[in-house]
């Protein structure tokens, strides 16, 4: 039997403890899919050139990343109207996942715990052969 000597109990240990960082995980792209389909808000930082040259992302909210906080987060006055509490299911979505981890992050600190991100960003997504397009007209931020 292990035994910790500090005697703490580490946060794997106790299934209930919750921290930002226990929800630091990144989704593949099925399970951005998966995500999608039980309603999270599937959130597109990429730019517009980006967008244009690598294809939409159906179903997605397209927003900049220099508006996120005020867009998701509850009560800023400029939030979505998806953004009901800090409990939504939220999955960024960036060129290659390296935006929008650290978005992810900062949306944890927060108090937006369930921010998470598409691992390999959009290239992931086309890597795994999933469906783009759709009418960017319809696209809304």
């Amino acid at each position: 039997m292990h035994h910790d000597p500090a005697g703490e109990q580490r946060l794997g240990d106790d299934p209930t403890a919750v921290s930002a960082d226990a929800f630091a995980w990144r989704l593949t792209p099925a399970e951005t899919v998966a995500a999608f389909v039980r309603g999270a808000l599937l959130i597109d930082i990429r730019s517009t050139v980006e967008r244009q040259a690598q294809g939409w992302l159906p179903g997605a909210i397209v927003l900049e990343p220099s508006v996120l906080e005020w867009r998701l987060v509850p009560n800023t006055g400029g939030h979505l109207p998806e953004m009901t509490s800090f409990d939504v299911e939220i999955v960024l979505v960036s060129r290659d996942g390296e935006a929008s981890s650290i978005a992810a992050a900062r949306l944890r600190e927060l108090g937006l715990w369930r921010a998470t991100d598409l691992a390999g960003g959009f290239r992931a997504w086309r890597a795994a052969q999933l469906p783009i397009g759709g009418d960017p007209a319809a696209i809304r931020g």
